[in-house]
């Protein structure tokens, strides 16, 4: 990937388009621009996928909560849009059937309409139209369902039907791999601090959070995907801008597959005691638990999981699952902005899902709202309305551009025989394709060259080659860029990754001294502590601080 002196264009011509923000909408946009053969520049002011992006639902669907709204143009656009993703990305995006149990035949008549509309806007191109399952089927699929009685009668059966899960991390990272492979330059801790622009193009003021140092960066047209953040940036070049945006706050539990026995299928449940639907994904090694949508006005930097929060999951699941749950059960946790567009009404679930593309100031578009499913469309729509001001755009290719992987057998069987010559274990080698794509053989190379095949973390996919990989070709600059969105384990893990060898690995590949490791794993701590609304034990803390910091906390 790229870093911050190719940013520099003094001295040459201006890029064709400055992309604003590093998340998927943003890695999208480069990409589409890139790929009209246009001149790209991106920057990151955080890491990136670093805000919405790395705390999505690691859902790819159509949304079928949304027929409720009847928004029957967001579900067909995206439900067509997670069938390109599945032929564009199929190591990254894969298909999991989900399963409603219903209790009573007014729920199946309901769900059973709901599902033939699901089946019919995808075209009836779905990886399988839905079924319906008789209550054994059901049980086996979902074993902790409570199978004898439920708040309305017995068990009746269960429709299932099929979404795709991601890793979201993983997608926004192949997307921004096959932008700069096109020729986009990106840059993550790049702060844009103020931007002047006119009809003739814009100059934007960048900072490198990481040194302090700033540029000047010029390019014909911007385009702002800045998410929840969105309102913020488009003061800085229109002072009388009228806040466009109402973020949503939604939150997700995480939990061992030992506590929360899942394992093929995914799980939509309804939760008739708080009008809510809870939904249940095997997801890496864990399931994800999720998730709420509230209203949110606090620090946009910093969303947390309040106990309230996690006292409420734990209610719903142990209501309408056999499950006895704790908070000591417990994994991890996160919290999540969505950008919704503000709408007529008041109330957080009638805000728009669609997205919104606008004018900042002359030169300079924003991006806005949508979801992670559509953001391939959401970034076309973006290049179009600048397309006419750049001569030299093409119409855009990415539904053909390939997102890391194109023959997956193929792929697994090659890094297979790799992975068995070094010692890598079958599960480790198929999380390698799994987040890597064709890369994966690329991380092989590290390991073979290091000898770091070992698990990063004990009872963990990732291998410890992992660590440098990142660091040099993923623009990985902080333990928490590796911890928490290259490898996830501060998801996947009570012990937000600081037990791994990730400090030891990184502090050597990128010189730290002894107090800049102690400083890095203090930093990512005190994130994770943050976000969950807990704190870590002090003995886990200092586990991962004192083999390379000699330093406690």
């Amino acid at each position: 990937m790229t870093s911050w002196d190719k940013l520099d264009a003094s001295g040459g011509d201006p890029f064709d388009v400055l992309v604003v923000g590093g998340g998927i909408t943003g890695a999208g946009i480069a990409l589409d621009a890139a790929s009209r053969g246009l001149s790209v520049a991106l920057v990151e002011r955080f890491d990136f996928a670093s805000g919405t992006s790395s705390k999505s639902s690691k859902l790819v669907h159509g949304g079928l909560r949304y027929l409720e709204q009847r928004d029957f143009g967001l579900v067909r656009e995206a439900s067509l849009e997670r069938g390109l993703l599945n032929r564009l990305a199929p190591h990254l995006v894969e298909p999991i059937p989900f399963v409603i149990p219903v209790a009573d035949r007014w729920r199946r008549a309901r769900f059973g309409v709901g599902m033939w509309l699901y089946d019919a806007l995808s075209s009836f191109r779905n990886t399988s139209t839905h079924s319906y399952v008789d209550p054994d089927a059901v049980g086996t699929l979902v074993p902790a369902l409570r199978t004898n009685e439920t708040d309305r009668g017995m068990l009746r059966g269960g429709y299932v039907y099929y979404d795709s899960k991601t890793d979201d991390v993983r997608l926004v990272i192949e997307v921004l791999v096959q932008a700069v492979r096109l020729g986009a330059t990106v840059c993550n801790y790049a702060a844009v601090r103020n931007m002047e622009s006119s009809e003739a193009g814009c100059r934007a003021l960048v900072e490198d959070t990481i040194d302090g140092s700033v540029m000047e960066v010029a390019a014909r047209r911007a385009v702002v995907a800045g998410g929840v953040w969105n309102d913020g940036i488009e003061a800085l070049s229109n002072h009388t801008a009228t806040p466009r945006l109402r973020p949503s706050k939604g939150i997700h539990l995480v939990f061992g597959r030992e506590d929360v026995p899942l394992r093929e299928a995914a799980a939509f449940i309804p939760d008739a005691a708080r009008e809510r639907m809870l939904f249940l994904i095997p997801w890496h090694d864990v399931v994800v638990v999720g998730t709420t949508d509230a209203d949110y006005a606090g620090d946009l930097d910093h969303p947390k999981v309040t106990s309230e929060e996690r006292s409420y999951f734990l209610e719903a699941l142990n209501e309408n699952l056999n499950l006895s749950l704790s908070e000591g059960d417990v994994v991890s946790s996160w919290a999540g902005l969505r950008p919704l567009v503000r709408a007529k009404k008041d109330a957080t679930v009638d805000l728009s899902r669609s997205h919104a593309v606008y004018e900042f100031a002359p030169g300079v578009v924003g991006i806005t709202g949508g979801k992670l499913t559509t953001y391939r469309r959401m970034a076309q729509d973006a290049v179009d309305r600048i397309a006419p001001d750049l001569d030299r755009a093409g119409r855009s290719r990415t539904r053909w551009i390939k997102l890391g992987c194109g023959d997956v057998g193929a792929l697994t069987n090659a890094v297979v025989r790799r992975a068995g010559h070094l010692g890598v274990g079958p599960e480790s080698t198929a999380h390698l394709v799994r987040c890597y794509g064709d890369r994966a053989l690329a991380v092989l190379d590290v390991a073979a060259e290091s000898g770091l095949t070992e698990p990063l973390e004990l009872g963990c996919l990732p291998i410890r080659a992992e660590a440098l990989y990142c660091a040099r070709s993923e623009m990985v600059v902080q333990l928490s860029d590796l911890l928490a969105r290259r490898s996830r384990l501060a998801l996947t893990t009570s012990t937000a990754g600081l037990r791994s060898g990730a400090l030891d690995l990184l502090a050597g590949e990128l010189a730290w001294s002894p107090a800049e490791a102690g400083r890095q794993a203090l930093a990512h701590r005190t994130e994770v502590e943050l976000e969950r609304g807990m704190s870590l034990p002090r003995e886990v803390a200092r586990g991962g601080l004192d083999r390379t910091a000699g330093t406690t906390i």
